[in-house]
């Protein structure tokens, strides 16, 4: 009974290790090519405007002000890549009705700008976290320091 047991433990174990999904990730995967992404961003400019995200590289906050200000202008962000999506999403879906022209190249060209302004989000996304990350560290490290007076 016991070697029954730890048979049916081991066999369970080594069948839910060895069915985990590994997840790897991609950094250098792109949906389309740079020279697609430029067509469908200027192709969009039209209907949907354009998209500037916020430069987050190297940030050193310094206020718990600061990281409130910086973390709306991160939502703000978000919100307008949102917005821009649903707009793409409209100009796409205006080539998908009868008697439009099935052989535009503009569905494609708007889905490679919209591809294109979600990397830009998480772009955003981890350098945020990256400098929030660097705040806390800074402020715990701060809160270690004893006052010599």
């Amino acid at each position: 009974m016991k070697r029954t047991i730890a048979a049916l433990a081991l066999t369970t174990a080594l069948t839910f290790s060895a069915t985990a999904q590994q997840y790897a990730s991609n950094e250098g995967y792109r949906v389309c090519a740079p020279s697609a992404t430029e067509q469908g961003i200027t192709v969009a400019a039209e209907q949907c405007g354009t998209v500037k995200a916020p430069d987050f590289t190297g940030l050193n906050i310094g206020s718990e002000g600061q990281l409130q200000s910086l973390m709306n202008q991160r939502e703000t962000f978000r919100a307008e890549v949102k917005d821009y999506g649903q707009c793409i999403t409209t100009l796409i879906n205006s080539y998908r009705r009868p008697g439009a022209p099935a052989d535009s190249l503009v569905p494609d060209q708007a889905a490679c700008a919209h591809s294109w302004a979600e990397d830009q989000s998480t772009e955003v996304v981890r350098q945020f976290g990256k400098a929030c990350i660097d705040y806390s560290n800074r402020s715990v490290m701060d809160a270690d320091l004893q006052d010599y007076t």
